[in-house]
C-alpha cells in the first residue's frame, strides 16, 4: 500500500519527457506543492466538519475541487493558469477563515506568506512575480487595516481559536515539507546533470570527456591499468545497408555488451562513431586479453538483432598498459596503433604487442588531444 502511495505521488509529480531541462525541477516542486496541499486540505476536511463549522467544511470541499483542477492544468503545462486557481481558491478559503470566521486578520499575513513562496517558485516571468508579489502585499495590508466586521465580535470561541492556531501550525509544517523537497528535487536534478553532461546519450556510457578525465586520474595516481581500443568493424557497412536506426541499434546493444563484460571497477567510454575506449584499473596485459576475448565470446553469444534481421558485427582492439608510456598521450597512440594494426590484419583480431615505434595516425592525433584537452580541464 505504500508503495503504492509513493508510485502514484511520483507519477503525479514527475515532469513530462517533453518538458526542457530547465523547466524540470520548477514543475515538479510546483507539483508536489499541489499534491501537499490536496493531503493536507483532504485531512482538515473532517476535522471542520466535526467541530460544528459546516460552512468551513463545505468551502474545504470546494477548495478541494480547486486543488485538482489545478494540478490537472498544471500536468498539461499551464502554468500560470493552475497557479492562479489554486492561489484563487486557497486566498478566498483563507480570508474567510481568517477575517469572517475567526476575525483573526493577522493570521491572513501568515498564509500569505505561504502564496508569495508558491509564486517565487513557479516557472513564471520575473514581471509576473513582481506584479503578483505587490498584490499580495496590497491585500495583506488591506487586511490588517479591516475595520471590524458588523456582527463580529472581538471575543471568539475556542473552536476558532483552535482553528486559527492549526491553520497556522498546517502552513508551517507545510513551508518546512517544501524546503526539504524542493532541496532533495534540487540534488536528484543536479545529479541527473552531472549523469547527463559525463555520458552519451545514445549509448549511455562515459563519453570522450569523462572517459579521458578518468584516465588522467589513474594516470596522475600513478595506477597500474590497461586501455583497449574497441571498434566495430565495417560499421559503415551496416548504416549504408540497413540505415541508421540499425546502426544506432548496433552501438547501444555494444555499449551494453561491453558494460556487461567488464568487471564493476571498470569504465567504458565512447570516444568516436564506432569507437569505444576501456579503462581497466590494475589489470595487466594478460588481464587485458582476457577481458577482450570475454568481450568477443559474449557478443558470439548475444549478436545484435534489428526486429528479426541479425546485424552481424565483429570487433577489432588494440591494448596497452600504463607502464608503456611516458605520458597518458602516448599510452593511448599505442592503444591506437594496435588498433589499427588489428584492422590491418583483417579485422576481428585483439593486438596487444609491438607496433611502439609506428608511425602516429590521424586518429591517435586525434585521440591524443582529446586527452590532453582533458588534462587542461582537470588543471583548470
Amino acid at each position: 500500500m505504500r508503495s503504492q502511495f509513493f508510485s502514484l505521488w511520483r507519477k503525479g509529480t514527475e515532469a513530462p519527457d517533453s518538458l526542457p531541462a530547465e523547466r524540470r525541477r520548477s514543475f515538479e516542486i510546483m507539483a508536489e506543492i499541489y499534491l501537499l496541499a490536496l493531503c493536507v486540505q483532504l485531512m482538515l476536511a473532517p476535522v471542520l466538519f466535526l467541530v460544528g463549522r459546516p460552512i468551513l467544511g463545505w468551502l474545504n470541499l470546494i477548495c478541494l475541487a480547486g486543488y485538482v483542477v489545478a494540478l490537472v492544468l498544471h500536468r498539461r503545462l499551464f502554468v500560470a493558469t493552475a497557479l492562479a486557481v489554486k492561489l484563487c481558491v486557497f486566498l478566498v478559503f483563507v480570508v474567510v477563515v481568517g477575517v469572517v470566521i475567526t476575525a483573526n486578520q493577522a493570521s491572513l499575513v501568515y498564509f500569505l506568506l505561504f502564496a508569495e513562496v508558491e509564486m517565487m517558485l513557479a516557472d513564471l516571468r520575473r514581471r509576473t512575480k513582481i506584479v503578483a508579489t505587490g498584490c499580495l502585499v496590497t491585500l495583506s495590508l488591506g487586511v490588517l487595516h479591516l475595520p471590524p466586521l458588523h456582527g463580529v465580535t472581538q471575543s471568539v470561541s475556542g473552536v476558532d481559536t483552535f482553528l486559527a492556531d492549526l491553520g497556522l501550525g498546517l502552513v508551517f509544517v507545510m513551508l518546512c515539507i517544501v524546503i526539504l523537497r524542493m532541496l532533495a528535487i534540487t540534488d536528484h536534478h543536479e545529479h541527473r546533470y552531472r549523469r547527463d553532461a559525463m555520458h552519451d546519450s545514445l549509448t549511455r556510457v562515459l563519453n570522450r570527456r569523462a572517459i579521458f578525465e578518468r584516465a588522467s586520474i589513474y594516470w596522475k595516481a600513478n595506477r597500474e591499468f590497461a586501455v583497449a581500443l574497441v571498434d566495430a568493424d565495417r560499421f559503415k557497412e551496416i548504416n549504408d545497408n540497413h540505415g541508421h536506426s540499425a546502426g544506432d541499434a548496433v552501438l547501444r546493444h555494444l555499449a551494453g555488451l561491453l558494460r556487461e563484460s567488464l568487471r564493476s571497477d571498470d569504465s567504458v567510454g565512447r570516444v568516436g562513431g564506432e569507437e569505444f575506449l576501456m579503462l581497466l584499473p590494475g589489470a595487466g596485459k594478460s588481464q587485458g586479453i582476457a577481458a577482450a576475448m570475454r568481450i568477443r565470446d559474449r557478443l558470439a553469444r548475444y549478436p545484435c538483432r534489428l526486429d528479426s534481421i541479425e546485424l552481424s558485427v565483429t570487433l577489432s582492439m588494440g591494448i596497452a598498459t600504463s607502464e608503456e608510456g611516458l605520458h597518458l598521450r602516448d599510452l593511448i597512440e599505442l592503444a591506437d596503433r594496435r588498433l589499427y594494426a588489428a584492422k590491418s590484419a583483417g579485422r576481428d583480431q585483439v593486438v596487444a604487442e609491438g607496433h611502439a615505434d609506428a608511425a602516429t595516425s590521424r586518429n591517435s592525433q586525434r585521440l591524443a588531444q582529446g586527452v590532453e584537452r582533458a588534462l587542461e580541464a582537470d588543471r583548470g
